[in-house]
């Protein structure tokens, strides 16, 4: 990579996307933006810069989050796409679901969920390998949201291959089979509408056929593209935090030591794999305005990239940023779940999920170390990991 001032830095390839903080580094020391040259998004890594995502009298959300701007006005946006004051108007009705109260109905439940899937994996006596990610971090959250959507879990294999098709294409150009997957996803979500139609039931896609905003029903079109949303980002994110936190316990020395012989860590300990492995890395917004930057003009209907992985470490904001610390005083302000009207709807779900997982890891093992190979997320949308082998004792 060349030197800080350089105008070249990729930050979609794989050596960049693998490990992509370096780059956010030689960025932020370069300036306040910085305009990425294979799609021309304005990027922003400075952790003040990224709070300006609240500001919808700037920017917009209607061409969603993804780097290469390939949503248009003629797609039907689902609710991270939508922008208030229609966004807070949906994000009300579906609040019911994803409040304090809501989420903690669900915690045996969900408890339930994970210890079912531990108990599946197959146990040598003492010694156990297995690939964490595909025994637990991304079975476990989806079958967390089918419960909540009111879907069974029989269908889990193609969930996960549609949420991959859904995310993998961030930034990245889209394969036939991943275009094929995505619409075999919008035709079951669609299915499954009409089911709730016909016979409604207390769930999540429930309220979300029979939402009205200012009077009306959302579009058979609105109701697919939620129902997609939801089903895909509320398993997909917490999977890549799961995923990114037991890397965190394998390579990190005395972290799972630390927690073990003090639980009260816990909170802080996932809120800083949050922090540092944020499950988001970067999402876009459209300039409603030409507006400027320092020197650098930015035109309406440009592209802003809001790198929440580079906010995280800002030394301005986190002291020793590249450490992870279990005595931070201002964890709270890392943002992860992105910022603004369009912070994460599902952000205490993952939390209790997180918290649910690290516990029933806590009970059941006494070590935890890499065993093998691992294979991260494509692209610098997502991350986490798609495999991990892990041996535990």
């Amino acid at each position: 990579m060349k030197s800080k001032n350089s105008s070249d830095i990729d930050l979609f390839t794989e050596e960049v996307s693998d490990c992509p903080f370096s780059a956010y580094k030689q960025i932020r020391e370069s300036g306040r933006v910085y305009q990425e040259p294979r799609y021309g998004n304005y990027v922003l890594t400075h952790h003040n810069d990224i709070q300006s995502l609240k500001n919808d009298q700037v920017f917009d959300a209607r061409h969603g989050v993804d780097p290469a701007g390939r949503f248009s006005e003629g797609t039907y946006p689902d609710i991270n796409r939508t922008d208030p004051p229609r966004h807070a108007k949906m994000k009300a009705f579906l609040y019911k679901s994803f409040s304090p109260k809501a989420i903690q109905s669900w915690e045996d439940d969900i408890r339930k969920i994970f210890v079912e899937h531990f108990d599946n994996i197959a146990c040598d006596n003492s010694e156990q390998s297995f690939d964490i990610v595909h025994h637990v971090c991304y079975p476990a959250p989806a079958a967390v949201i089918c419960r909540m959507l009111g879907f069974s879990d029989d269908r889990r294999e193609d969930f996960q291959r549609w949420s991959a098709a859904l995310v993998e294409r961030l930034g990245t150009d889209i394969s036939e089979e991943q275009r094929n997957a995505l619409i075999e996803m919008a035709r079951f979500i669609r299915l499954k509408a009409e089911e709730k139609e016909k016979k409604p039931g207390k769930d999540l896609m429930t309220e979300i056929v029979f939402a009205e905003v200012d009077g009306e029903k959302l579009s058979r079109e609105e109701v697919v593209a939620n129902g997609v949303f939801f089903l895909a980002a509320g398993h997909e994110t917490t999977a890549n935090f799961l995923s990114n936190f037991i890397y965190q316990i394998c390579t990190i020395p005395r972290l799972f030591e630390s927690m073990q012989s003090d639980r009260s860590l816990l909170k802080s300990a996932l809120e800083e794999s949050l922090r540092l492995e944020s499950p988001v890395q970067n999402i876009c917004r459209t300039v409603k305005d030409d507006m400027s930057i320092d020197d650098k003009f930015i035109l309406q209907d440009d592209r802003m990239m809001f790198s929440l992985g580079a906010g995280n470490r800002d030394p301005d904001v986190f002291e020793c940023p590249e450490d992870f610390n279990l005595k931070r005083d201002n964890l709270n302000q890392h943002l992860a779940f992105g910022y603004g009207h369009h912070q994460c709807l599902g952000a205490r779900l993952a939390r209790l999920e997180g918290e649910i997982f690290a516990n029933i890891l806590l009970d059941r093992y006494e070590k935890i170390e890499l065993a093998g190979d691992f294979e991260r997320q494509p692209g610098n949308v997502m991350r986490g990991y798609k495999s991990l082998n892990i041996k535990c004792s």
